[in-house]
């Protein structure tokens, strides 16, 4: 599993709600291949942590097969009972693949 540029952020500028965003790019299959992130289940016993899953996805049709970079993207709005979040680790196949420090926007 290729990936790169991975970045964290908490967007805290007014207004309100704050929001939570992780992205990175993934070298697939073909151009047919999407990329999500979804939360794992279970979380960790750290809530500053947030533990996502990539999944890929291939859409039907007919793809030329050529190995490509796909963004892989999480968003969140964040209530005000969310954690804070100082670090997100990306899984793959229950292998980790990134850890991200989460940079804040104000």
């Amino acid at each position: 599993m290729k990936a790169k540029d991975w970045y964290s952020w908490i967007n805290l500028m007014p207004p309100k709600p704050d929001d939570f965003h992780v992205t990175g790019e993934i070298y697939v299959a073909n151009p047919g291949v999407k990329a999500v992130l979804c939360t794992r289940e279970p979380q960790g016993i750290n809530p500053e942590i947030l533990l996502l899953d990539l999944h890929l996805i291939q859409e039907p049709g007919m793809w030329p097969q050529v190995m490509t970079w796909t963004q892989a993207k999480y968003d969140k709005v964040l209530s005000p009972k969310s954690p804070r979040y100082r670090q997100a680790d990306i899984f793959f196949n229950n292998e980790p693949i990134a850890q991200i420090n989460v940079e804040e926007i104000h």
